[in-house]
């Protein structure tokens, strides 16, 4: 068993954090250190980099493999299409094909992309954009004001399914072409072919983040065919993605992996990396993956424990980036079961779930409880934490399951009425944050007579059934998930608002749409974080999720695959691949 001991901090020109492992063997005791040096470069100070101890213990198919970079990641949905992509995965494929209108830098700031930052009249409610002249589709043919008209008409069909926050965007006249009154958007405006305009309703506090979430659609590709209220017919391209990033799509092996080649004609230049394959990796062979040589980088999914950090430094080769993570994992309620909008019900569950042992146990010191929807590295995190916090305590799960009328039954599960207390968890796949929550999850709930009935399934399934409960074609009670934020901006309209596209769970709290509102709408980022403060304490009360935690996040690299760095929590290497090269 190895045991690895706490932080050894100490400071030369900066600041290296040690972690010192010892396996006594017969009368041998062979030291190890696991160092982590912070960053020196403009956005990365507190990222944290694994510095490979022996880059030359690369084993032999990794050493051979000259033109190819292999990233592993979960499965993927198969939606490779950056208007309709939901899940996490699908959008991290899409990522290495397309290029956002506008991007987010190191400061979590919005910056040039496809176009220019544009310029924004305030009294007109209007962005004016350029778009760049060397920005053009993967076949070399020129990004227009055309493809973004085309791109917007997309997103605003009344059969468009994806997650496009476009109440909030507010675009001035998109309601009619929803609806059909008019053919064309009167808030948009070709100038020419590289200049088109957008005026809104009203400019609101996230407004320029939209733009780095919008990735064009090429007219000449997907809008040939398109007809106004058919949207979805877009959709039977998913399988043949075409878009404007560093790599061009090749093949998708489904359950295996996704093939692309880099693009000649990507305006930032052609990745020094002729080959991109993006493997589909799991919790049990991911680590058995990279000591083998099979992949040169896995993306988030790793846990940053300290006998990961141990066992991936023991390899020699691997490096590693250690930051905080822009988002937090929960347990989703589903509203639609009456049971769960009994307030008392969903308090119980917070003080009944024993979270802090489950957060020490999957994460060690690099995971903390979480009681609200902001993390902690946030200047949106209230200053003052005065709304409720839910510490284990089942004597007061079990006084607000009584209060609620259910009390125990010869068997130890609560009923009411001839009811019992029974709920079911769905949870997309096993991992190692579920192998420890859900034993813990079910012996809690038991203590406090709550039978938990467990239904794996695979995580685009997941979705698809919250989507079926939201229609009342099935039916649950509770799902983990895990949320990143989109951007470093505070809103959460979409996963909270009653009509948000990303609320699958049915939840609606009129003081809770009003607060989104008002801070939405708040330009003032001081008068902003008050406002959210009152957010945040009503959720905390009314709990539209179990909130679980926030962590830190670790994407592991060989020592064989050069140019990562300068990266934090807003931005990293995905966000750059043309920028990598293999030595």
């Amino acid at each position: 068993m190895i045991k690895l001991n706490k932080f050894l901090g100490f400071v030369l020109i900066f600041m290296m954090f040690t972690f010192c492992s010892c396996e006594k063997q017969g009368e041998i005791v062979q030291n190890r250190e696991v160092v982590f040096v912070n960053g020196v470069d403009e956005f990365d100070k507190e990222t944290l980099y694994l510095i490979p101890s022996n880059p030359d213990a690369l084993p032999k198919n990794s050493l051979n493999r000259k033109d190819t970079l292999i990233i592993g990641m979960p499965a993927p949905s198969g939606v490779f299409n950056p208007l309709f992509a939901i899940s996490v995965n699908d959008v991290d494929v899409n990522d290495t094909m397309w290029d956002p209108i506008l991007e987010i830098d190191g400061n979590g700031n919005v910056t040039d992309g496809v176009t220019y930052l544009p310029e924004i009249l305030k009294d007109e409610n209007t962005y004016n954009f350029t778009i760049k002249d060397d920005a053009v589709w993967q076949d070399g043919e020129p990004i227009t004001s055309y493809d973004m008209e085309f791109t917007f008409k997309v997103l605003m069909d009344k059969t468009y399914t994806g997650t496009f926050e476009r109440d909030n965007f507010n675009m001035f006249g998109w309601e009619n072409y929803r609806d059909g009154v008019t053919d064309s958007i009167e808030g948009f405006k070709i100038i020419d072919d590289k200049r088109f305009s957008i005026k809104f309703n009203s400019i609101n506090a996230k407004k320029n983040y939209y733009f780095e979430r919008i990735k064009p659609l090429a007219f000449h590709v997907y809008g040939k065919d398109y007809v106004q209220g058919e949207a979805f017919k877009i959709e039977l391209l998913n399988r043949k993605p075409f878009g404007n990033g560093p790599y061009k799509f090749v093949e998708y092996i489904e359950g295996e992996e996704v093939r692309l080649v880099a693009n000649e004609n990507y305006y930032n230049g052609k990745p020094k990396i002729k080959n991109l394959i993006l493997k589909v990796i799991n919790d049990s062979n991911q680590i058995s993956l990279i000591e083998n040589g099979d992949v040169d980088i896995i993306r988030k999914t790793i846990l940053p424990t300290q006998e990961n950090f141990t066992i991936l430094n023991d390899m020699g080769f691997v490096g590693g980036i250690l930051t905080d993570v822009l988002g937090y994992g929960y347990i989703a309620i589903n509203h639609k079961e009456e049971i769960m909008r009994d307030i008392n019900i969903r308090q119980a569950l917070a003080y009944g779930l024993d979270r802090e042992t489950i957060v020490k146990a999957s994460f060690g010191d690099y995971g903390s409880v979480l009681d609200i929807p902001q993390n902690k590295n946030s200047y949106f995190y209230p200053d003052t934490e005065d709304f409720i916090k839910y510490d284990y305590n089942p004597d007061k799960a079990i006084e607000l399951l009584e209060k609620s009328g259910w009390f125990l039954g010869e068997d130890g599960i609560r009923e009411r009425n001839g009811q019992k207390l029974s709920l079911k968890f769905i949870v997309g796949s096993t991992n190692e944050v579920n192998d420890v929550l859900i034993p813990i999850m079910i012996d809690n709930y038991k203590k406090i007579g709550i039978d938990i009935m467990v239904e794996f399934m695979e995580s685009k399934t997941l979705i698809q059934r919250q989507k079926d409960a939201k229609d009342g074609k099935f039916s649950y009670h509770l799902s983990f998930m895990f949320t990143p934020f989109a951007s470093p901006d505070p809103d959460s309209s979409s996963r909270f608002s009653t009509n948000g596209p990303s609320n699958r769970f049915s939840y609606s709290n009129e003081t809770v749409d009003k607060l989104l509102e008002d801070a939405l709408n708040e330009l003032d980022n001081v008068k902003r974080k008050e406002i959210y403060a009152e957010l945040y304490k009503e959720i905390a009360y009314d709990l539209p999720y179990i909130f679980l935690f926030e962590r830190k996040n670790i994407d592991i690299y060989t020592s064989k695959v050069k140019g990562i760095k300068n990266y934090n929590l807003n931005r990293w290497f995905s966000k750059d691949l043309e920028k990598l090269y293999i030595e």
